[in-house]
């Protein structure tokens, strides 16, 4: 069986790990805003269905990687809580 210490420090390199995924979907929002103004750019006078279709797609995905956001966020912070618990 671990050491209260051992958790501790597995806990504390999950909520590190958290934080650097958190980094990761922050960037990849960060594609997808772009990705969303270009499409939005290019279907400017055009109410081709293919497109509509693009940009809704793209903004459901940049909605669920904002959701995962908070999650991670959320078990970073629920591991940190436990750490502390455990003193």
């Amino acid at each position: 069986m671990a050491s209260i210490e051992e958790v501790k420090a597995a806990l504390a390199q999950a909520a590190e790990q958290g934080n650097a995924t958190l980094m990761q979907i922050r960037a990849a929002v960060e594609a997808t805003d772009q990705t969303l103004a270009r499409m939005r750019a290019v279907a400017t006078g055009t109410g081709h269905p293919a497109i509509a279709e693009a940009i809704a797609r793209a903004e459901q995905s940049r909605q669920r990687l904002v959701e995962a956001m908070s999650l991670i966020q959320g078990s970073s912070e629920a591991a940190r809580n436990y750490m502390n618990v455990l003193g």
